[in-house]
């Protein structure tokens, strides 16, 4: 019996872990992409994002933060399906990774996701003409939001060097969803429409 048991061991195990589902990872919707922390969805000028374009950020839990007019706190956490239905259907998103090693030894970009969660409570209102200093966090946008989460959270600076002095957090220069596009650290990875 000694001498079976390890082979039985064996056998149990494998049965057990054949017979358990694997979750699938999550992908956007008509798409391979697979949804991962700190990927950067953009959304272009239109009417649904008056006219500027949107950024949002993957946070480490899988849900989507992102700072917005919407919502009476001007932050907000929320799953991709509720993010997805503030765009109507047809509209094209296109996911942004960090790009990490190749341009620095920079912290993985998961790290941003979660700053992203940490901190979106922290934010109190949607605002891009008071208290524009990068290292506020209460009165924020969308794009100064995905830098912060960058920037605190994963230790890297994701903007155009020329724009100003963010580095230091005191810049008040407006940073918008085309800048971010224009960022030398983001590499778009493809794009999905909302279904």
């Amino acid at each position: 019996m000694k001498k079976c048991f390890p082979a039985l061991l064996l056998l149990i195990v494998s049965i057990l872990t054949l017979s358990v589902p694997k979750a699938e990872a999550a992908t956007y919707p008509n798409s391979g992409l697979v949804v991962s922390p700190g990927d950067v969805i953009y959304s272009s000028k239109g009417w649904q994002t008056f006219f500027v374009g949107h950024v949002a950020i993957v946070g480490d839990d899988g849900k989507i933060y992102h700072s917005t007019p919407a919502v009476a706190s001007g932050g907000v956490g929320e799953s991709l399906t509720a993010y997805l239905s503030r765009f109507d259907s047809g509209t094209t998103l296109d996911v942004y990774v960090y790009k990490g090693s190749s341009v620095g030894p920079y912290l993985e970009r998961g790290k941003a996701g979660k700053w992203a969660r940490e901190n979106v409570s922290k934010i109190t209102e949607y605002s891009f003409t008071s208290n524009l200093k990068m290292s506020v966090i209460s009165s924020n946008y969308c794009t100064k939001f995905i830098w912060q989460s960058f920037y605190y959270g994963a230790d890297t600076n994701i903007d155009r060097p020329y724009l100003g002095n963010y580095k230091t957090g005191t810049s008040t220069s407006i940073w918008t969803p085309l800048d971010f596009q224009a960022s030398f650290v983001m590499n778009n990875v493809g794009s999905f429409k909302v279904s």
